[in-house]
């Protein structure tokens, strides 16, 4: 008889709120791209280096903030 392998796949459920977070976080990020692109066809240099620099911060806080919440959840299941 063949020995069953078993796989168990666990599902990550997330809140409302953060799905609105998320959204938000979204909209400012195309905020400042049509910033940045509406600058760059009015050959406005500052104001497009100040809204690159601004979307660039925003992208990197929220690739971190998602670092730290993977870390997190991959240290809480790995006990199960």
């Amino acid at each position: 008889m063949a020995k069953k392998i078993y796989a168990n796949i666990k599902v990550r459920t997330y809140p409302w709120y953060i799905w609105i977070f998320r959204l938000i976080w979204l909209a400012w990020l195309v905020f400042w791209a049509d910033v940045a692109i509406g600058s760059w066809k009015e050959m406005e240099q500052r104001a497009f280096i100040l809204s690159v620099v601004v979307w660039l911060i925003s992208v990197l806080f929220g690739f971190v903030i998602w670092l730290i919440g993977l870390r997190k959840s991959r240290r809480k299941s790995q006990y199960f």
